[in-house]
């Protein structure tokens, strides 16, 4: 179902831009009579059809929305009958409801979530002897820190501790190792932020460790307490109940938690939880928020806690995600400009072997060229877009990149968010290996070939090879090399997570 709903807002967005022809309109309501099928088979099957229509009410409005293209259809016929002069300008707008439609995704956003936040930490323990220590550093913390919040944002903060969990190793993890345990855990909440407390040293892909790291896109935090308590070399390792562990584990919390809810950085030297994080051995208490930063977090208040969708279907989780990309787009692009995600099939040997040697072997095919020469431009842009579209949500769903990665009914807004992220990532990705794929085809076809290899082919239709020509071979070449590259040579889901940037350290 999921595959038909991008096929339908293909053509939803295709009749925005130029209206739909005749095969395009038939396919359409196909897939238009499918969903409602679907939704109306379930409410035969609901126990109370009053509360599955509340709880489902989303794919109920993408199901009423089509049928205005009826309406406007009928409504050009009727208006063509009765005026005997009608301009073209007439025609689109009777025909056109983009704006309707825009209008309508945005209501479909889920109710309002009470004005509360709650928070769910879990343990992250290497030793069975750390376990205790940690939840008492876990319930210290949320004494903490809970007045200061709940003062600063005028709403109520709770915090629940999740069940401990242990792991493999001791050895320094990556902030996005935690990432499958932490979305699973948030949906099980569900809660609004994840708090994530370890033993073991937390470091980029650089090797920098530090005390501290965080997703705004997935709005999750992390704190090391081997950071905390190692003062340096050669040094005495701190107490977890030291006073000093305890004030600065409560600032980096705060700065991190500020971060994440967008507290303006611009005045870093008046505020003492957004500055910059440092370890201050002599930190005696909890730092307090700004004025500035009070009526911030007051202003926004109503937008802190997460929306959420409950047991949606293919086309309502899709919408979900549309609308809360569009709700949060900067937090969307934030990790798109670090990861340089079309980048990425540099540090992909599988994808990138699974995909250049078959377009090397393609290349010397004569069936190949007589294919591409001939092809319409159009033909060769449209099977690139699809292409690369069906390659990227390949790995995404196969890889199973999509957060939680274990099937749940519940989808938190900042997880679809997340999940957004991680598609264009594996989009752009594909776009970076369809470009150097097609370079290098492209290449060999300038310098490798004769100039006049094949100006006497029998089905080409004109004697001079242009250059445009050999541009569509080359991204011809490449489109069939990134699909088989996402069938067969994919990449290793953990290594993929690791280079999307999702976390970054504290400013």
């Amino acid at each position: 179902m999921f595959i038909l709903s991008l096929g339908w807002l293909y053509l939803l967005i295709i009749d925005l831009v130029r209206g739909m022809g005749a095969i395009e309109s038939t396919i359409f309501y196909i897939i238009w009579g499918v969903f409602i099928f679907e939704y109306l088979l379930k409410l035969y099957l609901a126990a109370s059809k009053w509360s599955y229509i509340k709880e489902n009410w989303i794919t109920l409005l993408a199901l009423v929305i089509p049928a205005f293209r009826v309406f406007r259809l009928l409504n050009a016929i009727r208006i063509l009958r009765s005026a005997s002069f009608i301009s073209s300008t007439n025609v689109v707008r009777s025909l056109t409801s983009g704006r309707r439609f825009l209008e309508a995704l945005k209501e479909a956003k889920g109710p309002q979530p009470k004005p509360e936040m709650n928070i769910g930490i879990l343990i992250e323990y290497s030793q069975k002897d750390l376990k205790d220590e940690l939840k008492q550093f876990a319930r210290q913390l949320i004494t903490d820190v809970k007045v200061p919040l709940e003062q600063a944002s005028g709403i109520p903060w709770t915090f629940d501790i999740t069940d401990p969990s242990q792991l493999p190793t001791d050895k320094t993890h990556r902030p996005s190792d935690f990432l499958d345990d932490t979305s699973l855990r948030m949906v099980e909440g569900p809660y609004d932020l994840m708090l994530v407390i370890t033993d073991v040293a937390l470091a980029t892909v650089k090797n920098r460790v530090d005390a501290g790291f965080l997703s705004s896109v997935a709005r999750i935090a992390m704190i090391s307490t081997r950071k905390l308590v190692t003062t340096g070399r050669k040094q005495p390792m701190l107490s977890l109940m030291d006073e000093s562990v305890r004030y600065n584990a409560a600032t980096l919390f705060l700065h991190l938690v500020g971060e994440i809810l967008g507290l303006d950085s611009t005045n870093k030297g008046r505020s003492k939880i957004m500055s910059t994080y440092v370890f201050m051995a002599d930190r005696k208490s909890v730092p307090t928020f700004t004025q500035a930063e009070i009526e911030q977090l007051k202003k926004e208040n109503t937008q802190l806690p997460e929306r959420e969708l409950r047991g949606g279907s293919g086309l309502e989780s899709l919408i979900f995600h549309l609308l809360m990309a569009f709700r949060h787009p900067k937090q969307l692009l934030k990790p798109l400009l670090r990861n340089r995600a079309i980048l990425l099939p540099l540090s992909l040997p599988k994808l990138v072997t699974a995909a250049v040697a078959p377009s090397f072997i393609l290349l010397f095919t004569a069936e190949i060229w007589d294919v591409g020469m001939n092809m319409p431009n159009s033909v060769a842009i449209m099977f690139a877009i699809m292409s690369i579209m069906g390659a990227s949500f390949y790995l995404v769903t196969i890889q199973s990149l999509f957060l939680p990665r274990k099937e749940k009914r519940i989808l938190t807004e900042h997880l679809a968010v997340a999940n957004t992220t991680i598609y264009l990532s594996i989009f752009l990705a594909c776009i970076g290996l369809f470009l150097m794929v097609g370079l290098l085809m492209l290449f060999m076809e300038l310098y490798v070939f004769p100039s006049d290899l094949i100006q006497t082919w029998p089905t080409l239709n004109k004697q001079e090879v242009e250059l445009t020509d050999l541009i569509r071979l080359a991204a011809f070449i490449s489109t069939v090399g990134v699909t088989t590259g996402a069938l067969a040579g994919g990449f290793e889901s953990r290594a993929v997570i690791r280079q999307l940037s999702l976390f970054e350290r504290p400013k």
